[in-house]
């Protein structure tokens, strides 16, 4: 009988298997931890993302609402706004014609109106008249005509205006003339008045 018996070891060698299914299963563990934290991650995203979408459909689906209102109130209104447009102005309109016919009425003997311009807020004329005592009359006359509740006098002008005495002589005479710029302020009100009563 020998002295010594080899030892034989017929388990198998798992020390290195074991160490592998350990990695893979942490590993799997992980990547099972990872996928719940990434889908959790998106979820949360998605619905944050889908709340701020819902409110802002809210926001303009209500604006919406209110653009549709204020338009069916303007299309509503359309109709009587016009009217009430087409009323103003031929209530605003003021009668120019008459007052025409009352600025030259006042006028000096051999004055005359050169130029007139009307605007909504204020008349301006210019009247030729001989002397400086005719533009003090004729700036008195304006001042107390019923038609004219205001008035500046912008400015007196002399300026020569030459008449032919005989054609063949070819004489002139000079005849001094004034020049003066008038800024008036119409009172509508009365004017109006003044064409109801002559309609009437």
């Amino acid at each position: 009988m020998p002295d010594r018996l080899p030892q034989i070891n017929l388990l198998p060698e798992y020390r290195r298997d074991s160490q592998i299914q350990s990695l893979l299963y942490y590993t799997f563990v992980a990547l099972i931890l990872l996928s719940f934290i990434v889908l959790g991650y998106f979820y949360f995203s998605t619905k944050g993302k889908l709340e701020a979408a819902t409110k802002e459909a809210t926001e303009l689906s209500e604006e919406r609402d209110s653009l549709a209102k204020q338009k069916e109130a303007l299309e509503a209104d359309d109709g009587s706004l016009y009217e009430q447009a087409v009323h103003f102005a031929e209530n605003y309109a003021v009668p120019t014609s008459k007052l025409i016919l009352e600025l030259n009425r006042l006028l000096p003997e051999n004055g005359h109106l050169s130029e007139y311009a009307y605007t909504s807020s204020e008349v301006n004329i210019q009247a030729h008249v001989e002397t400086l005592d005719k533009v003090a009359e004729y700036t008195n006359r304006l001042t107390n005509s019923e038609y004219i509740s205001d008035l500046r006098v912008e400015s007196i002008k002399t300026f020569t205006l030459k008449e032919e005495a005989s054609a063949e002589s070819q004489q002139f005479d000079v005849i001094p003339r004034y020049e003066s710029d008038f800024s008036l302020t119409v009172d509508k009100l009365m004017l109006k008045d003044e064409e109801s009563d002559e309609d009437e």
